[in-house]
């Protein structure tokens, strides 16, 4: 049940900002694409003064204040400069970017043990299921919403509004300032995104600085669902549509996890709904085929009937009892996938095969952050036994949720800083798992065997990750053990910027890369292995798995290894062990390895010592390693 009850909520939650882009959308014919931006600025402020003392509720007027001055800057560039407005809502966005990670003081922000409207919410609760009671709560703030908004719009100024996007010359020739009214009705725009983004972030329990991505497509779909519905010049109507249009949203998105659909399709399934509602949407506006559209609606509800038949039916044969495992990963990065690919084989090693006396149900929630709450609903409507949880973000919803059931984390950098315990014996009762921050120290001990004296590194990251920002802290603290060591450092935002960073820290006179781990900089690595190559400087890394790639020297973990460990964690609960009891381990193998073909094509001699302690290594195109076994699996 909390599968669709919480997606009903995110639904009522994200209508907010879908009654913003209806305001644009609808009045101004201005996709406004400055909301990618704001609903994170809305969480990030949100969240920031939550942290701090403030009440919860209290938030929210200042996540739509926030929002609407980021609205008003779109509007001024977009009617001052008669800048074309998707341009004008790009370069907000993006300016965005930056601010919020200066509001948050780093990438995520943890509410796990804060007060939220959830928690005091929690606190009145007279016995019922917490996501019904939140429902219960969310209907009525959003019917009250509903209300006041549908009369709003339904003023001399609200119609104002209206016609200032429908007619602007007849208002114009009013005396009235057509430019003036679409400020601000941008401004309110964004604000009520600023309003969504701080209650998402307060019912997941943590604000990202990804989780904006993607919103624009989410809240158009809605008014456009929301359109299809009801065809009514009714500003009650509308409104309304848009709020069931939100809520419809989500529930698909329930629906293709609940029927068993491939996690990783989920993105391909929104457009494709999306498509077919547009579509529809232009069928009902032909009205001779009105009965065309009816009998397309008939035939989907025979089909998701026919679905649900099926699903119920097979659900209720008896089947052998089998160990249901959740695996939750947060994108399809090579980190995630290396890693679940190490709990699959270990677990196998274990005694537990998939399809006999095991069933492992595997969803990604491919960057998308608040389809990890949904999806941990979803394990948890499918009574799996245990989650395992795969990145920081699929670990935040997880814990944030569950709470009498297992849950098992996995490359994480850093569980403390998302409040998943205090220390490694010390944790939520609950939880446990294998996390490490990579071995920044050792690395740069063997960069000064290799190139002595007073250097200067120069290393890559994108801010936008909580793992990447404890490894850059860990780098930055370590490099105070080596006095004769400067870095240089650049912020990426995206793949796209690798080249260029890289680039400009070779403009340095930087002696090497040194590359901590950071998955917009591995997913581009090519980029920097082609200014290395051009410009002879050598790419040290902790991400142990890149050794292959052009990377001269890797000393770190292998996140198959945490898969591995996670799955000997898994097996020890299973046979009865209690979270609770299980500290949180460290990686337990470390892999040191030289590319010896990158050594020559750079001119560089790699000393003895290094060669006898290097265990793998690269040369002539081949890769040799000794078998991968952990070093010790007792218990602890």
């Amino acid at each position: 049940m909390d599968l669709w009850i919480g997606a009903i909520n995110l639904g009522i939650l994200f209508a907010f900002m879908a009654i913003g882009t209806f305001i644009t959308y609808k009045l101004y014919s201005f996709s406004d694409i400055t909301i990618d931006g704001t609903f994170t600025t809305g969480a990030a402020v949100g969240s920031i003064l939550i942290v701090n003392g403030w009440n919860p509720i209290l938030v929210l007027p200042v996540a739509f204040l926030v929002g609407s001055v980021a609205g008003f800057i779109t509007g001024f560039i977009h009617t001052r400069f008669k800048i074309e407005g998707l341009l004008a809502g790009i370069l907000v966005m993006t300016g965005l970017y930056s601010v919020n990670l200066h509001i948050m003081g780093k990438s995520n922000i943890p509410l796990l043990n804060s007060p939220t409207f959830i928690t005091m919410l929690s606190d009145i609760n007279p016995g019922m299921n917490m996501e019904l009671w939140t429902f219960i709560f969310l209907l009525l703030v959003i019917l009250i919403f509903w209300i006041l908004i549908s009369l709003f719009l339904k003023t001399d100024f609200g119609l104002t509004m209206r016609s200032t996007g429908n007619n602007p010359v007849m208002v114009a020739a009013q005396g009235v300032s057509v430019n003036h009214f679409k400020i601000f009705g941008i401004a309110f725009s964004n604000g009520l995104v600023g309003i969504s983004g701080a209650l998402v972030a307060q019912y997941q329990g943590f604000a990202d600085i990804g989780m904006g991505i993607g919103s624009i497509i989410f809240s158009l779909a809605s008014v456009i669902i929301g359109e299809a519905l009801f065809r009514h010049r009714s500003m009650f109507i509308m409104v309304l549509g848009v709020v069931i249009g939100s809520v419809i949203f989500r529930l698909a998105v329930a629906l293709a996890l609940h029927l068993g659909m491939n996690p990783n399709d989920l993105k391909i399934i929104t457009a494709v709904f999306v498509l077919l509602t547009i579509i529809a949407t232009k069928v009902t506006l032909l009205k001779h085929k009105n009965h065309l559209f009816r009998w397309l609606a008939l035939a989907c509800a025979i089909i998701l009937i026919v679905f649900f038949v099926i699903k119920i039916s097979s659900s209720s044969v008896k089947e052998k009892k089998t160990v249901k495992i959740g695996l939750l990963l947060a994108n399809q990065s090579s980190l995630m996938t290396n890693t679940r690919d190490g709990f699959y084989d270990e677990i196998k090693k274990m005694g537990y095969h998939p399809g006999e006396n095991c069933k492992i149900i595997e969803l990604n929630a491919e960057g998308d952050i608040p389809n990890n709450r949904t999806m941990v609903d979803h394990l948890l409507e499918e009574d799996v036994d245990i989650l395992v949880t795969v990145s920081t973000a699929s670990t935040q919803a997880a814990i944030q949720k569950v709470k009498n059931k297992p849950v098992v984390f996995a490359t994480v950098a850093n569980p403390f800083v998302i409040e998943a315990g205090k220390t490694d014996s010390i944790h939520l009762p609950n939880v446990t798992g294998v996390y490490g921050a990579a071995p920044v120290k050792e690395l740069l001990q063997i960069f000064t065997q290799l190139f002595p004296g007073p250097q200067k590194i120069g290393t890559i990251y994108n801010p936008a990750f909580p793992n990447t920002k404890v490894n850059l802290a860990e780098l930055e603290k370590m490099l105070t053990f080596f006095p004769l060591l400067s870095l240089e450092q650049v912020a990426v935002a995206g793949t796209n910027d690798v080249y260029q960073a890289a680039q400009a820290l070779g403009a340095k006179n930087i002696r090497a890369f040194v590359l901590i781990n950071d998955l917009t900089v591995f997913n581009s690595l090519e980029s920097i292995v082609k200014v290395s190559q051009r410009q002879k400087i050598p790419i040290f890394s902790n991400d142990a798995e890149r050794l292959q790639d052009g990377v001269l020297l890797v000393y770190g973990y292998e996140y198959y290894v945490s898969g591995m460990q996670a799955a000997h964690l898994v097996d020890r609960i299973l046979k009865g062990e209690k979270p609770a009891d299980i500290p949180f381990e460290k990686y337990k193998i470390i892999s040191y390895g030289v590319n010896y073909d990158v050594a020559r094509n750079l001119e560089i001699s790699i000393p003895d010592a290094i060669r006898r302690e290097a265990g793998i290594f690269v040369l002539n195109g081949k890769l040799t390693k000794p078998p991968l076994t952990l070093i010790k699996m007792q218990k602890q």
